[in-house]
């Protein structure tokens, strides 16, 4: 009897980013190999998707034109405007969770005292526990 063959699984290949692939705008980001220009990812990480991509979307690009020093600096600028979107977005979501925080910190507090929210000085220590819970 033949053995049975398995279908060779990609993502169990363990494939790393290699930074020399930054030639092709690529860096990684999350895990994946993103593209600094457009910002879309390749499925596989291997340097032929990666050529691939650079080669059918960016090849005619004024990128492709720049000196060795040219495409590192703009390569920094790209990497770092990547950095600014993302570290934006995990901002905001800090700032929610932390509104969130003080929601429920609140409505804790509430429970606690089963007192309605009409009390001056109650008014007064949940508004405190919010404030402590935003900074």
């Amino acid at each position: 009897m033949s053995a049975i063959v398995k279908n060779r699984k990609v993502d169990l290949e363990c494939r790393a980013f290699n930074p020399e692939w930054e030639k092709y705008f690529f860096t990684e980001h999350f895990g994946q190999a993103q593209c600094l220009i457009c910002l879309k990812t390749v499925a596989v990480l291997k340097e032929y998707n990666v050529c691939r991509h650079w080669e059918t979307q960016h090849q005619a690009s004024s990128f492709a034109s720049m000196s060795a020093a040219e495409r590192k600096e703009a390569i920094v600028k790209l990497s770092g405007n990547l950095q600014k979107s993302t570290s934006l977005f995990r901002k905001q979501t800090t700032e929610a969770d932390k509104m969130t925080r003080g929601s429920y910190e609140v409505s804790r507090f509430l429970a606690r005292r089963m007192k309605p929210f009409t009390d001056g000085d109650f008014i007064k220590e949940c508004i405190m526990v919010v404030i402590d819970s935003l900074s």
